[in-house]
């Protein structure tokens, strides 16, 4: 009996998947473009706190080589 309630489950699902698959693509790629924009979003924050801790790691050395002078 639950394998049959399954099949049905999932035929129904199929068929508003199928009727409505032009809508579901456009969502898909409005969510990916937003994915998209996040990562390099991301990617541009951490390249920036990089660059400001290697300029930070970079004045402490200097001025390590500075006093041991």
């Amino acid at each position: 009996m639950l394998p049959f309630i399954a099949g049905i489950a999932l035929g129904a699902v199929a068929v508003v998947a199928v009727n409505n698959r032009k809508e579901i693509k456009e969502k898909v790629i409005v969510g990916a473009t937003k994915v998209k924009e996040t990562a390099i979003d991301v990617k541009q924050n951490v390249a920036t706190k990089v660059e400001t801790l290697k300029s930070k790691k970079a004045k402490v050395v200097e001025a390590e080589v500075s006093s041991d002078k």
